[in-house]
C-alpha cells in the first residue's frame, strides 16, 4: 500500500479519542493500521513465546483475529497496542522476510484508558493464552493491585461489582480458575523466598511444592534449599512430610515446657504423697477387713456439641451434655480457610496413592518374575534418604519419570552436601505409579516400590 495523506492521518488525539465509545456493545470501531505505527505496551508482562510459529500460521491462513489498540502518540508510535502483542511481532517478522502484504492490519480501537483499567484489559485479553507458571503468578499480583486501586478510587470494571464480597472472588472469574488456586498464588507470591521462585520459573520446581513451601518460614525454606541442592529435586511430598515432622516436633517441644515444674514441686509432691499414703492404709485396711478389694474408678466423661457449634454464643440451650442437636453446625469444618481444605484434599490424595502402592507392592511379590534383562539405572539419594532405603524404613521412592519398569535395577548413590560419598545400594523396581495411573502425581514425576536387590553371586 503507497503512502499517503489522509484526512484521518490528520485527525490530532482528542478527536481520535473522541470518535471511539467507551459503552461495550457487539459492534466496535475498526480501521486498517500500519504495524509500523504500533509500539509494544511496558505494562504487557507475559511471556513472547513461539513468534516462529505464530508467523507460520499467519502466513498460511491469514490474521483470523483484530489487534486492540490506543490511539496514543509518543517517540515509540501512534498506537499502543492492548491485545495482540505476540500477533504483532509475528507480523513484523513476516514484513521483515519480504511478506509486505502483512504490514497492514485490522485493529479495534478504543479510547485511552486510567492506568489500572489498561492493565486490568490486557489481563482480560490474555484470558485464554498459553501461560507459563511465572505469567500466571505476575497475572495475580496485578490483578489484585489493580483491582484494588479501582475499587479504593470508584473506577468500574463492566460486569463486576468491586464492592460487594473478595476481590478473590474477582480475580478467580477473570483467570478462568478457582479461589483456592487464586490462595495458593496469592500464598506463593507473598512468602515463597527468590531461591525457590527462580527454580519455579526455571521448571525445577512444581507449583505444588512451590505452595507448600510458602507456608513455611524463611529459616525452614532455607532449610528446604539445601536439602533440594544435595538431592537435586524436592517433591510436593517431601515438603508435606518437612512440615509434618515441624509441626511434631513443635508440638514436643510445646508439651515438653508444660512438663517442667516448679522448683518447690518436688517438696510439694512428696508432702502430699505422705498424706495420700496414710489415707491409702487405712482405706485399705477398711477393705482388708471387709474382705474388698480396692479398684480404680475409671469415670466416663461427655464432650458436648455444644462447645464446637458455631451457634454456641447465640443458642440459649447449650448444655455440657449435648450429644445431638438439629440446629448444631461445625464451627470447625464451615470455617476452613482454603488453604485448609486444599492441605486435606492433598493428604487425602496421599493416603490413597500410599494405599494403592502398597497393593500393588503385594501384587507384584506375588506375580512378578525377576527380568533376565534388568536396565540398571543411577539415582542420586540423600543421606537421611539413603539410609531409611538401606534400613527397610522406606520402601518407595519419588523420582523423576525416566521410563523406570517393574524389575529395573537401579543403583541408588549416597550423596552428601552435594559429594558422592562412594557408598551404593542396588535396589529392585516392584512397581512403577505415574501421572497416567494416578491423579495425584505431578506431571514428570513417578513414585517407585524398591526392595534390596540381590546380584550376581548372590545366593538366590
Amino acid at each position: 500500500m503507497a503512502a499517503g495523506w489522509s484526512v484521518l492521518d490528520a485527525l490530532n488525539k482528542n478527536s481520535k479519542a473522541a470518535a471511539v465509545e467507551d459503552v461495550p456493545k457487539a459492534r466496535f470501531r475498526s480501521r486498517d493500521i500500519s504495524i509500523k505505527k504500533m509500539y509494544s505496551n511496558d505494562k504487557n508482562f507475559y511471556s513472547m513465546q513461539d513468534i516462529e510459529e505464530l508467523a507460520g500460521k499467519i502466513l498460511a491462513v491469514g490474521l483470523l483475529e483484530n489487534m486492540v489498540v490506543t490511539y496514543d502518540p509518543c517517540d515509540d508510535g501512534e498506537y499502543r497496542i492492548i491485545a495482540g502483542e505476540r500477533r504483532w511481532r509475528a507480523l513484523k517478522l513476516l514484513v521483515g522476510r519480504g511478506y509486505e502484504e502483512f504490514e497492514i492490519a485490522t485493529c479495534q480501537i478504543k479510547s485511552p484508558m486510567e492506568e489500572h483499567e489498561e492493565r486490568v484489559q490486557i489481563i482480560i485479553a490474555n484470558a485464554y493464552r498459553s501461560k507459563t507458571v511465572m505469567d500466571v503468578l505476575e497475572e495475580e499480583k496485578q490483578l489484585k493491585q489493580s483491582l484494588q486501586y479501582m475499587k479504593e478510587n470508584n473506577l468500574k470494571l463492566q460486569g463486576y461489582d468491586l464492592n460487594s464480597g473478595r476481590l478473590r472472588d474477582v480475580i478467580a472469574d477473570i483467570m478462568n480458575t478457582t479461589t483456592t488456586r487464586i490462595a495458593q498464588i496469592e500464598s506463593i507470591n507473598k512468602r515463597l523466598i527468590p531461591e525457590f521462585t527462580k527454580e519455579l520459573q526455571e521448571g525445577r520446581l512444581t507449583f505444588s511444592a512451590a505452595y507448600e513451601l510458602s507456608g513455611m518460614d524463611e529459616g525452614k525454606q532455607q532449610e528446604m534449599l539445601q536439602k533440594f541442592k544435595e538431592t537435586g529435586e524436592l517433591t510436593y511430598t517431601d515438603v508435606k512430610k518437612a512440615k509434618e515432622e515441624a509441626k511434631a516436633a513443635e508440638a514436643a517441644k510445646q508439651l515438653e515446657g508444660r512438663m517442667n515444674y516448679p522448683e518447690d514441686y518436688e517438696q510439694d509432691t512428696q508432702e502430699d504423697a505422705e498424706t495420700e499414703e496414710d489415707d491409702d492404709m487405712e482405706d485399705s485396711s477398711d477393705e482388708e477387713e471387709n474382705g474388698e478389694e480396692w479398684q480404680q474408678a475409671h469415670p466416663e466423661s461427655i464432650t458436648s456439641l455444644c462447645y464446637g457449634c458455631q451457634r454456641y454464643s447465640d443458642c440459649n440451650v447449650k448444655t455440657s451434655t449435648c450429644t445431638s442437636c438439629d440446629r448444631y453446625i461445625d464451627k470447625a469444618e464451615v470455617e476452613k480457610t482454603d488453604e485448609q481444605r486444599y492441605s486435606e484434599e492433598q493428604d487425602a490424595i496421599d493416603k490413597e496413592t500410599a494405599k494403592k502402592l502398597r497393593e500393588m507392592q503385594q501384587e507384584e511379590k506375588m506375580n512378578h518374575l525377576p527380568s533376565d534383562d534388568q536396565k540398571e539405572k543411577n539415582i542420586r539419594l540423600s543421606v537421611q534418604e539413603f539410609e531409611a532405603v538401606a534400613a527397610g524404613k522406606k520402601p518407595y521412592l519419588i523420582l523423576k519419570d525416566e521410563k523406570y519398569r517393574e524389575g529395573d535395577v537401579i543403583a541408588a548413590w549416597k550423596f552428601e552436601s552435594g559429594r558422592n560419598t562412594g557408598d551404593m545400594m542396588h535396589l529392585h523396581v516392584c512397581c512403577v505409579d505415574t501421572e497416567d495411573t494416578s491423579s495425584a502425581i505431578v506431571e514428570g514425576y513417578c513414585i517407585i516400590g524398591v526392595a534390596a536387590a540381590e546380584q550376581e553371586g548372590d545366593t538366590q
